[in-house]
């Protein structure tokens, strides 16, 4: 797809744009028999919707296809629809179709067209190795259609059949997604900047040492026997005897004793104070343990102590994404006591299959190998700081983070956003990150978390008005409990809290 003034170019047929074109909605059986280069239409289905987020149930056109060999996607269209096209990103590594953009943004809700993907290979059952990344023949197509082949694909696709459908192109098209999805949002700006006029990132797992170093640095402190998962430096109980010390230094230094880290950065809790002494072993750390927390805050480093990863900040280890990511589950029916963390799996499914070494040893392999195994992958990486093409046809990136995700760091996109306005300070009219107290990876959390990202996205690209501030709810609790909102500000300032009333009101907070 390429633009020709407010025309577009989409496989070699220039379609009128806006909202003056024609608009002949068809039936959207007769989009069965649809052709598209190298696109087999499966199935289209109208169907009506469960209701969403207390609105009304939705009546839709569902199109399910293929691209070339494997690149499955299905492309929803409202018979209300809003004129927009929203893509959705993809979690974890892909692998089912699915759609970030409906699931939790609600795009469909809002009106959009939206679209999903299973990034070109079958993923199987939660937990199954990526052996599909192995396969002597597939396996490198396969590896560049995840990395960033099939979102392009399916978005220029997408856009045909909306065009099929409605008799004119989207007049405006936006990317959502987290985690692998703000990867993949990533990669689209800086690869294919004209596909989409702005793009919703969040939490992006934008570059594969920051993602894999950490799990396989701390994981190894966690579980040193990759063969005996009972043994284990950290547990359960260490981690909350952690997130109690944690709160009880930090929490009131942003005057609000909440259970929330307003500002995580300006905690200095050492978890050294938690070590064991004069023989006791309950209740307290081992020094394997207290180094393992040290080297998940502190980031890895090299053997001369350069920093070769941002570390996480201090923060939420109470919650479910510490057990995943770092101290495991209690219990692992049928193959022990203890099974390890699910990050330290995913980063031996990544150096082991992407690779083509099924037999990797995360035990042995050290720092400078590690390194030189993830320069491999760097294709996975989206971080370049170069966003002028996407920017240059008004392109803009509005991105978020949780403060307490322990999956993927919130420093680590930080860091990104700062490199993107150092390389051009004229990029902070385009690029905005809000960071969100007490939030975990994509959500989750005792913090407040319900954002309209799709609406504050659309807002600014309709008026070109940056946001500096949005407002961000807390979840409602079955008992009734909960509710009310916060303060965001766009980086670099913050939410401070101004001294009166509960921390459920964003009049509490001023923007500094």
């Amino acid at each position: 797809m390429k633009r020709i003034g407010s025309r577009i170019v989409l496989a070699g047929v220039i379609l009128a744009a806006g909202a003056g074109a024609a608009h002949a909605q068809i039936a959207c059986a007769s989009l069965k028999g649809l052709q598209l280069p190298d696109v087999t239409i499966a199935s289209a289905v109208a169907s009506t919707s469960a209701a969403t987020r207390g609105g009304p149930a939705i009546a839709m056109c569902t199109v399910n296809g293929v691209i070339g060999r494997e690149i499955k996607f299905s492309v929803q269209m409202p018979d209300g629809w809003n004129g927009k096209f929203a893509m959705g990103g993809q979690g974890n590594i892909a692998g089912t179709v699915s759609n970030m953009a409906a699931q939790q943004y609600n795009a469909l809700g809002l009106g959009y067209a939206s679209a999903g993907t299973d990034t070109g290979h079958d993923q199987g059952a939660p937990g199954t190795p990526p052996t599909w990344a192995m396969d002597p023949f597939l396996g490198p197509e396969r590896q560049v259609n995840f990395m960033h082949a099939a979102i392009h694909r399916v978005t220029v696709t997408s856009k045909a059949i909306i065009v099929a459908r409605f008799g004119r192109a989207p007049e405006k098209s936006y990317f959502a997604g987290c985690s692998n999805g703000g990867r993949e949002g990533l990669m689209e700006v800086q690869r294919y900047p004209d596909d989409f006029d702005a793009a919703l990132v969040s939490a992006p797992a934008y570059n594969i040492s920051q993602l894999l170093l950490p799990r396989v640095v701390t994981g190894r402190m966690i579980f040193p026997d990759p063969k005996n998962f009972n043994k284990r430096n950290l547990d359960n109980q260490n981690r909350m005897a952690l997130s109690k010390a944690v709160l009880d230094a930090c929490d009131a230094q942003d005057g609000l004793k909440d259970g929330i880290l307003s500002d995580p950065e300006s905690c200095r809790f050492d978890p050294g104070v938690l070590a064991c002494k004069g023989g006791k072993k309950d209740g307290c750390l081992s020094k394997a343990g207290v180094d393992a927390v040290r080297s998940w805050w502190g980031g890895v480093k090299d053997a001369k102590g350069v920093s070769l990863t941002p570390g996480f900040p201090r923060g939420g280890e109470g919650d479910a994404l510490w057990q995943q990511n770092l101290t495991g589950a209690d219990e692992n029916p049928g193959k022990g006591s203890y099974a390890p963390n699910s990050g330290l799996l995913r980063a031996i499914d990544y150096l082991a299959y992407y690779l083509s070494q099924p037999d990797w040893d995360y035990s042995k392999a050290t720092i400078p190998q590690l390194l030189a195994d993830l320069k491999r992958l760097q294709s996975t990486n989206s971080d370049s700081p170069d966003l002028s093409a996407f920017r240059k046809h008004g392109g803009k990136l509005l991105m978020s983070h949780g403060w307490t995700d322990a999956t993927i760091s919130a420093r680590g996109t930080i860091a990104y956003t700062e490199s993107v306005y150092s390389h051009d300070a004229t990029a902070k009219n385009d690029v905005r990150l809000f960071l969100v107290p007490g939030m975990g990876h994509c959500g989750g959390g005792p913090g407040p978390q319900r954002v309209d990202w799709l609406t504050a996205l659309d807002k600014w690209v309709a008026t070109g008005k940056a946001p500096e501030e949005l407002e961000t709810g807390f979840p409602e609790q079955a008992n009734g409990q909960g509710g009310g909102a916060r303060k965001l500000c766009a980086y670099p300032k913050k939410a401070v809290y101004a001294g009166a009333g509960e921390g459920r009101s964003p009049e509490q907070f001023v923007c500094k």
